[in-house]
C-alpha cells in the first residue's frame, strides 16, 4: 500500500468511494476541499482504498474526509491515513459514532458534540439577515476568528468568489451561511451574539427554503429546532489531538462551517 496526495483527476475515484459508504459528499465539495489543503489516498494496485483530507489553520489543521472502501475494511487503512498528517500539529475533527473508537486510539479526546438537525420551517423569512457583499468580508472573517478560534482567510475568500457553494448572509454582530446538498439547505457556520439570535437568523434563512439541516449543540438552539419539528438524524463528537481544546468563544459559535472544516 502506498500513501500519496491526492490531486482534483483523483475526485472521480474519491466518489466511487463516497457511492460505496453512501456518503452525500459532490465532486464540488471534494475540489473546494482539496483547493483549501491537501488531501492523501491509500493505493495499492487495484487503485484507491481509502482517503483522507486536511485543512490547515494557523491554530491547527481540520481533519475530513476519512473514507475506506467497504473492501479494504480492517487492513489499517484509515489508522495510517490519519497517522500519516498527525505531525504537521494540533488537529480537530468530527467523529461518527464509528470513527471515535479509532481516534481515541490515535490519541484525540472528545471537546463536544453536534446533533444533525433536519426539519422545515414555513412562512417568510423576518429579514433579520440580508445577502452580505464583498465590503462584509472583513467583519465576517473577524468575527468568525473570535467565535470559532480559526484563522481561515483561504475559506473566505472561496465564500465571497464567484464559484463558491456557500451563500453568506449577515445579522447585527453575527452572519450565516447557507448552501444547498440535494434538495436539503445546509445552514453553518453561524455566528450570533447570542442562542436567541442565533435561532432567528435560523429561521430566517430557512423560512421557505424547504428542508434545511443545521447541525448544532447548544441546549437552547437544539430546543428550538425541536419545536419547529426538526427532528435528530445523527450527531458527531468534536474531537482534538495534540491541543487541550478548540479555541475562541464557542458560547457564539452556533454551527459549523461543515463538519469537514470545523
Amino acid at each position: 500500500m502506498e500513501i500519496r496526495r491526492l490531486g482534483v483527476d483523483d475526485v472521480p475515484e474519491c466518489m466511487k468511494l463516497v457511492t460505496d459508504r453512501g456518503w452525500g459528499w459532490t465532486p464540488a465539495q471534494w475540489e473546494m476541499l482539496l483547493s483549501l489543503g491537501p488531501g492523501f489516498g491509500a493505493f495499492d494496485e487495484t487503485g484507491l482504498l481509502g482517503t483522507t483530507l486536511v485543512t490547515p489553520y494557523p491554530e491547527m489543521q481540520a481533519i475530513s474526509g476519512v473514507l475506506v472502501g467497504s473492501w479494504a475494511e480492517r487492513r489499517g487503512i484509515a489508522g495510517a491515513l490519519i497517522s500519516n498528517v498527525l505531525d504537521a500539529g494540533p488537529s480537530v475533527l468530527y467523529a461518527t459514532d464509528m470513527g471515535e473508537p479509532l481516534y481515541r486510539r490515535l490519541g484525540f479526546h472528545l471537546v463536544g458534540r453536534a446533533s444533525e438537525y433536519h426539519g422545515e420551517i414555513a412562512g417568510e423569512a423576518a429579514g433579520v439577515t440580508r445577502r452580505a457583499t464583498a465590503d462584509d468580508l472583513p467583519a465576517v472573517v473577524a468575527l468568525d476568528k473570535a467565535a470559532s478560534g480559526f484563522t481561515r482567510d483561504a475559506f473566505w475568500a472561496h465564500v465571497f468568489g464567484g464559484s463558491s457553494v456557500y451563500t453568506p448572509h449577515v445579522a447585527e454582530d453575527g452572519f450565516v451561511c447557507t448552501r444547498v446538498m440535494g434538495e436539503t439547505l445546509v445552514i453553518g457556520p453561524l455566528v450570533a451574539p447570542n442562542a436567541a439570535a442565533a435561532c432567528e437568523i435560523i429561521a430566517d434563512v430557512a423560512a421557505g427554503a424547504g428542508p434545511s439541516r443545521v447541525d448544532v449543540s447548544d441546549p437552547d438552539v437544539e430546543a428550538f429546532l425541536s419545536g419547529k419539528g426538526y427532528e435528530v438524524r445523527g450527531a458527531c463528537a468534536l474531537m482534538v489531538h495534540g491541543v487541550d481544546d478548540v479555541g475562541g468563544d464557542r458560547t457564539r459559535y452556533f454551527a459549523p462551517a461543515s463538519l469537514a472544516l470545523g
